[in-house]
């Protein structure tokens, strides 16, 4: 752990990579209500792994019923969405193979969802994750990793 991480661990408001993959800042994400941060802001992942963990300590507050989408709720307030892809909200109901429900209390070692091998395959392993603090406006965020890849687990964001 460098001394960024360090410093950034004492700050018990960081948002974790759920997985291993290419950082894309938010103005990057090719989706317009992304990049111009209509839902909020954050981050995104372009994953190439099928192993989706929580990004944070919370519970798990909605699952969308296309099962491509899952927010979490923070004991401060916060609420956190992670998007799997972009343009997936008609996917396979068994793309998504979840390890939690809704209400579970998640922690940053939680193994979410597993992605099928063939929704990766569909994507040629590139699946861009967004993950965004959904009430953004009112916990801005302090500091992003200036790293381009990430592994599960590191510091992507803190926020106020």
């Amino acid at each position: 752990m460098n001394f960024l991480d360090k410093l950034i661990h004492k700050d018990n408001h960081s948002i974790l990579a759920v997985t291993h993959g290419k950082v894309l800042h938010i103005e990057k994400i090719p989706d317009h209500a992304f990049s111009n941060r209509l839902i909020g802001d954050g981050l995104a992942i372009e994953i190439n792994s099928p192993h989706i963990y929580a990004p944070c300590t919370g519970t798990i507050n909605s699952i969308a019923s296309t099962r491509h989408a899952f927010t979490i709720l923070l004991e401060n307030g916060v609420e956190i969405l992670v998007h799997i892809g972009l343009n997936t909200s008609k996917p396979n109901e068994h793309d998504f193979n979840y390890h939690v429900n809704v209400g579970d209390h998640i922690t940053p070692d939680t193994h979410i969802l597993t992605l099928s091998q063939q929704f990766l395959h569909s994507h040629q392993f590139k699946v861009i994750t967004p993950i965004i603090i959904l009430n953004s406006h009112e916990h801005p965020i302090k500091i992003m990793t200036t790293s381009s890849y990430t592994k599960k687990g590191k510091t992507l964001f803190t926020y106020k």
